[in-house]
């Protein structure tokens, strides 16, 4: 049965062993209800931190012992009880410690000091903090039973931690929701191989498919707040929509912005220990997901425990599929870790656009043979008289769209596996998003595009600017071995000139390193000095979360013009030249106006988020 996103999720039941029935359930926090008793302008809590017994997969699945904070009396939760209060309240908190090591708590404390308290709380003992919510903002609190770092927290620890939420004073606070990211990896094997394999990711202690699903209107004002209490990097993608960042913090500190500072992105990057407010509203129904764009986070789930599937067999569906996946039910089988699903009631009388439509088809093919791991894909586009062409090439090739045009793109799969292409960034159709058994409302949902056939995805691009298209199913193996590529959306009327619209998109080869245009040894690039361009940087790797494209000569850089992020136009005040330095995180892309006034030669490089260089462009600028 195709999974129905609207619903509350199932029951998929894995096999494993329950830890000792002894051990208390840990009960998975939505985070609506704060915990403590609020009198007199005093909030008093008493938590407890103990270890219980903590089933991702729903209450009929398997479970792992892990440590979980609750309070006094209550069940154990998972993130830990939810601290919301005004800004001038004071905290009373008490921690009791009914584990066998030493628990040192981070983040019951004022945030306008120099230094943050700590409490450490020995076995057994009971430890009290007393403070003041000092500062507005998202923040969390977070403990270790082992005397480990933030960074150190991903196995039986790795969930004792809490969203801490400071309304202003003076106002009633806007409704939103609030998120925890979480880690887990099963203590054991610490090799890359393994914790890749194994590891979890949830929001709000629940992985894909069970986590919570959200329902809207069109129309409505939806505030979430984000806390990333992992020690992993996430770039968060919303499909279909633009959202508005309003803040940005971390343990310590929440900075909110002003309207002037405030941007609109369809992917942010969050750093392990930092949080984020966004906004946005939906204009069009349907199905559609927020997810962690580092692919590696959102993989089918691992079963529990760890030795329900060998590390060999583990990596090879990884890196291979999963052949026992359900074709009709990959939203269920075939995605899981850090995905929201969230669904958009049609409005009364809603009906898409079905007039005359511009018609293109994208091949999706394959040079290889069924059961070749090293089988490559790859992206071919036919225009009306114009046939696509024979060879492979990647990244695919640029599809140019223009705003306001109504646009029909037949997808022809000829490879023999199923697959689904989503455009990135696009304020598409629901019904055209990409992701099967998701996109699409309440019985029309899309289904995979299977060997052999063909699916029209319909799309009426309404801004220009710089996007990207990709696979959707099996993205490990098929996104690695080529199945990405640009969109680009021109102004209406405007001629696609390539000569001076540059695109430089970075994926991930085979070997699942990142590449640059599909290559590692770009040939050079002749440009014309005081020309002006437009250098479209677009970054669709696998796990390169960190990377940072330098235009450089002489070792130093030169300069550009932000003009857009994830194809919204910045404003000018947000348009100031600046240094060719810019991180493009997974999921991002930038535009930036480019004019060397001088001959010689210079060079794009891609470089790691520490500056080592891993693909250099050259570019040579002549007369």
């Amino acid at each position: 049965m195709r999974l129905m996103h609207w619903l509350v999720p199932g029951l998929l039941g894995l096999s494993g062993t329950h830890v000792p029935p002894a051990a208390p359930v840990i009960q998975f926090n939505d985070n609506r209800v704060p915990a403590g008793r609020l009198a007199h302008g005093v909030l008093t809590v008493a938590f407890e931190a103990r270890q219980g017994e903590w089933r991702p997969f729903g209450a009929d699945s398997a479970g792992v012992p892990i440590f979980a904070f609750g309070e006094v009396g209550k069940p154990l939760q998972d993130p830990g009880p939810l601290l919301r209060v005004r800004e001038g309240t004071e905290i009373v908190a008490r921690v009791t410690n009914r584990t066998d090591s030493t628990l040192v708590v981070h983040g019951l404390a004022a945030r306008r000091v120099a230094v943050m308290d700590t409490l450490v709380v020995p076995p057994g003992a009971t430890r009290e903090a007393r403070f003041t919510a000092d500062a507005a903002g998202t923040y969390y609190y977070w403990a270790s039973v082992h005397g480990e770092g933030f960074e150190d927290r991903q196995y039986d620890d790795a969930h004792l931690d809490g969203a801490l939420i400071v309304d202003r004073a003076g106002a009633a606070p806007k409704p939103d929701r609030v998120f925890v990211i979480e880690r887990w990896i099963p203590s054991g094997d610490t090799s890359d191989d393994a914790i890749t394999a194994y590891e979890l990711f949830t929001f709000n202690g629940r992985p894909w498919p069970y986590t919570e699903r959200l329902t809207y209107d069109v129309g409505d004002s939806v505030r979430w707040r984000i806390v990333n209490a992992s020690n992993d990097v996430h770039p968060l993608h919303l499909h279909g929509f633009f959202y508005r960042v309003d803040a940005r913090g971390d343990l310590q500190q929440d900075t909110a912005y002003w309207p002037a500072q405030q941007r609109m992105d369809v992917t942010e990057p969050m750093w392990d220990g930092t949080t984020m407010d966004m906004a946005w509203s939906p204009d069009r129904p349907g199905g559609w997901i927020f997810h962690c764009h580092l692919n590696w986070h959102v993989l089918p789930n691992p079963e529990l425990p760890v030795d329900a599937e060998s590390l060999d067999q583990r990596l090879g569906h990884v890196l291979n599929g999963y052949p026992h996946v359900p074709t009709a039910d990959h939203a269920r089988f075939g995605m899981g870790g850090l995905v929201l699903g969230v669904y958009i009631r049609p409005p009364r009388g809603w009906k898409p656009y079905a007039g005359e439509r511009r018609t293109l088809r994208l091949l999706v093919r394959s040079d290889s043979v069924p059961g070749d791991s090293t089988r490559r894909f790859g992206y071919a586009l036919e225009e009306a008289g114009d046939p696509a062409p024979d060879s492979l090439v990647v990244p695919g090739p640029a599809i140019v769209l223009h705003k306001g045009e109504p646009t029909r793109i037949w997808v022809v799969n000829q490879t023999p596996e199923m697959t689904q292409v989503h455009w990135h960034g696009l304020e598409i159709e629901s019904y055209s998003d990409g992701v099967a058994g998701v996109s699409g409302t309440r019985g029309d949902l899309e289904p995979p595009i299977m060997p052999g056939d063909s699916l029209a995805v319909l799309v009426t691009p309404p801004r220009a600017g710089s996007f990207m298209y990709h696979t959707h199913i099996n993205d490990i193996r098929q996104q690695s071995h080529g199945l990405y590529g640009p969109l680009i959306v021109l102004d209406s009327g405007q001629a696609w000139n390539p000569g001076r619209d540059l695109v430089f998109i970075t994926g991930d080869g085979p070997d699942y390193g990142p590449e640059l245009n599909g290559t590692r040894a770009p040939s050079p690039l002749m440009l014309r000095a005081g020309t002006r361009y437009r250098f479209r940087l677009m970054n669709i790797t696998m796990g390169g979360p960190g990377l940072t494209f330098w235009l450089r000569r002489n070792g130093a850089p030169l300069h550009w013009m932000p003009l857009a992020k994830d194809a919204w136009t910045l404003p000018p005040w947000q348009s100031a030249r600046q240094p060719a330095e810019q991180p493009v995180s997974i999921g991002e892309t930038y535009d930036f106006g480019v004019t060397v006034a001088d001959t010689g030669s210079a060079a794009l490089e891609l470089r790691t988020r520490g500056g080592r260089l891993l693909v250099s462009q050259a570019l040579r600028f002549v007369k």
